[in-house]
């Protein structure tokens, strides 16, 4: 089997890989919400053998019919120039296949996007532009690297935040580079508006839906996550 190089935003998107031996699980780079950051990891990645790269992790909903916890197998990634950027279909087909009657599944592409997409508005508007199912801020990155290389690429996302979810500012604001995440500036966030914390419970039990879907797929997926020798 080609060696595997993945990609995730957060930190906690590639501990679901770690459920994998050692000796099998795939090379694993987080990215932390930055197609920039996305494509040097997986130009490093690739440097150090890895021949095929795998853009894994939630997305936000831009169709209004993918509630969260809906996979998407991207057809292709919209980067935010515009530029369209296609997924291998023998890798895309395998893993349709594999994931048949395991839950809710859509195809379509995936917009990339440098900056987050925080109320309805914007997601229908990157919608319109775009005619992405879904958005996230790493696919676009990693798929610039596999194509500059000629080698397979594919992106499998989970749905967070539906099209109709607003997330507040401070939210994003505390991903960290690394993908980790800074607690104290949601609590800092929450302080003068305590209120905010429903929102934020509802966010949390959305995003753990999309991460329950993707600990569910790599299961089934196996180490190789789809990819044929």
């Amino acid at each position: 089997m080609p060696r595997l190089g993945v990609i995730t935003g957060l930190a906690a998107e590639a501990e679901i890989l770690e459920a994998f031996p050692p000796e099998r699980r795939p090379v694993v780079a987080v990215a932390g919400a930055s197609g920039a950051r996305a494509e040097t990891a997986a130009l490093r990645l690739l440097a150090e053998g890895c021949e095929a790269i795998l853009s894994f992790g939630v997305a936000g909903g831009l169709d209004p019919a993918l509630v969260s916890g809906t996979l998407v197998i991207a057809d292709s990634i919209v980067a935010p120039d515009g530029r369209r950027l296609p997924t291998d279909p023998a890798w895309r087909d395998a893993v349709r296949r594999a994931l048949e009657g395991s839950g809710p599944l859509s195809g379509g592409a995936i917009a990339g996007s440098d900056a987050p997409l925080l109320t309805p508005e914007a997601k229908r508007d990157y919608a319109a532009r775009t005619g992405a199912v879904a958005v996230d801020m790493e696919s676009h990155g990693a798929a610039r690297a596999a194509a500059l290389k000629n080698l397979p690429f594919l992106a499998i996302r989970a749905v967070a935040d539906g099209a109709a979810l607003a997330i507040p500012p401070w939210v994003m604001d505390a991903i960290l580079p690394d993908g980790g995440l800074a607690p104290e500036k949601i609590a800092r966030a929450l302080l003068p508006r305590p209120w905010m914390v429903w929102g934020l419970i509802g966010l949390a039990r959305d995003n753990g839906r999309a991460m329950g879907t993707l600990s569910r797929v790599a299961l089934r997926l196996g180490p190789g996550l789809g990819l044929a020798g």
